[in-house]
């Protein structure tokens, strides 16, 4: 079976409207020249269309005419590098997910092992910004729910101690690992206001509380947000307000 052969038999297994680069097709790596001409006609045919460079899908015609990606495809790819993970949706968008705001933002904010940059998709815009660490699968969970602490503040049409509701149910659930992770993470890569409402919420839930976090904390520093702390007891403990 030739290159182009090889190259239409795996293009038949990718679904309609999934976004795919060059690494998909087995012969790449030893005629990647071969596979990038095989494309390039299979595009002139109109069978797949170009997302962008060295991105393509196969389309799916609609009422009038072919459907581009959906939102969260687009999405996908951003998110993904050569099949590795590389970033992770934070921002408004990761609030809204969370049921903290009510707000569907346009601009989607990806946290990425890599550049800043701003894309415009049509429907969606993506926005990247500098990931603090190296992103691991496993990880992404904590890392998300540190950047609500670090911004909770910011969160448009949501009220403090209710955002902070949702994280003591979100952190409950971690297990005893990943809860031991996210104060490590915080520790090491954030700063002492989203470190001081990790300790918040560890001694609202009764967790114990890692040294390591307890010594982060300046105790003659106070972390004003806005909260009420007749309804959170553990705030003054952690100079919360």
């Amino acid at each position: 079976m030739s290159i182009a052969q090889n190259v239409q038999k795996t293009i038949l297994a990718i679904p309609a409207g999934q976004i795919f680069g060059y690494q998909v097709f087995p012969d790449y790596a030893r005629s990647p020249s071969a596979v990038i001409k095989a494309i390039s006609r299979l595009v002139a045919d109109k069978r797949l269309i170009r997302f962008s460079k060295g991105k393509f899908y196969v389309p799916k015609r609609g009422l009038i005419g072919f459907r581009k990606p959906s939102d969260g495809e687009i999405v996908r790819t951003m998110l993904y590098k050569d099949g590795r993970l590389r970033g992770y949706i934070t921002g408004l968008a990761l609030y809204n997910k969370l049921g903290m705001t009510t707000q569907v933002p346009r601009t989607i904010t990806l946290a990425v092992n890599g550049g800043r940059q701003v894309k415009d998709f049509g429907t969606i815009r993506i926005k990247t910004a500098v990931a603090r660490i190296p992103i691991k699968e496993k990880h992404v969970n904590l890392l998300q729910y540190l950047d609500v602490l670090k911004d909770i503040k910011k969160i448009p049409g949501s009220e403090v101690g209710q955002s902070l509701r949702i994280m003591c149910r979100k952190i409950s659930k971690l297990s005893d690992g990943d809860q031991k992770q996210l104060v490590a993470l915080a520790c090491e890569y954030y700063g002492p206001q989203p470190r001081a409402l990790v300790g918040l919420l560890f001694s609202s839930l009764k967790l114990p509380i890692p040294e390591s976090l307890a010594l982060s904390i300046n105790p003659t520093t106070t972390y004003k947000i806005g909260l009420d702390q007749e309804k959170w007891p553990a705030a003054k403990q952690w100079n919360v307000r």
